[in-house]
């Protein structure tokens, strides 16, 4: 940053295209509620923005909505930065016990984003896919583990927002969801959806060949991200995997949240 400081009108810009891509869609009143931003200047920001194409309008609703969408990239908050330096260490010592890699990943809206991972470090033959990758909440495992140990409330909020988005029944896809997290925590961890591939394609189109295993790391309520071991599937079964690694895992995830607190 410059000896001159930020520039106020682009770090407003910033924040109302933040809260716009978090709802999706929102009235002007929504808007001035989210960003407590003057109106005058939040209806210049919208026209801005507008005829740069970057937000737009409907007609039928008068609603504003994105038209871009921000892909997260590195390093997300300053919380997601101390994070990644207090767990990093503990997985590198993981990995050089289990051999297999870790991803740290931590919940962005309804979607869980790649933070950090040991998957280069490892030298195996492993997907590696690139810092700030979205992954899918419901069918990765370190989406499931999410769910499964966030508070309900919270949970709630997540389903709401990716049925809106998959325009799909809201009380149906809470049950499906609900049933998941009873299996999660009945087995203790949580493993991928066996249809699910990497991607967002079905898994005969993508495929990336590999199975996790996934925790929370968890302190008090808060849900600090999600830790995995992932492998292999030719290589190793799932439930040879879980019972040489998983007590390993646990105690990093632990360790990581300690550190958090200190």
């Amino acid at each position: 940053m410059s000896d001159e400081g930020p520039v106020r009108s682009v770090a407003r810009a910033m924040q109302l295209l933040r809260a716009l891509q978090l709802l999706g869609e929102a009235s002007l009143a929504t808007l001035q509620r989210r960003t407590e931003l003057p109106k005058p200047t939040l209806l210049r920001l919208l026209h801005t923005l507008e005829a740069e194409s970057a937000v737009w309008r409907a007609r039928g609703d008068g609603l504003w909505r994105p038209a871009v969408h921000f892909r997260p990239t590195r390093i997300l908050t300053p919380e997601h930065q101390r994070l990644i330096e207090v767990a990093m260490p503990l997985l590198e010592a993981t990995r050089e016990r289990l051999v297999w890699p870790s991803d740290l990943a931590v919940r962005v809206d309804h979607q869980m984003v790649l933070l950090e991972t040991t998957r280069r470090s490892s030298g195996l033959a492993v997907n590696r896919e690139a810092i700030g990758y979205q992954i899918d909440m419901i069918r990765s495992g370190v989406g499931r583990a999410y769910l499964a140990a966030c508070p309900l409330r919270e949970r709630t909020r997540i389903v709401a927002r990716i049925a809106r988005l998959r325009h799909s029944d809201r009380e149906s896809l809470a049950r499906e969801v609900d049933a998941l997290c009873a299996e999660v925590q009945a087995q203790g961890y949580a493993t991928r959806d066996a249809a699910f591939g990497g991607r967002d394609e079905p898994i005969d189109v993508f495929d990336d060949q590999l199975a996790a295993i996934a925790l929370p790391i968890v302190l008090g309520p808060k849900v600090l991200g999600c830790i995995n071991v992932v492998w292999l599937k030719r290589v190793d079964t799932l439930a040879s995997v879980a019972a040489r690694h998983l007590p390993l895992l646990r105690k990093t995830a632990a360790e990581i949240a300690s550190a958090w607190a200190a």
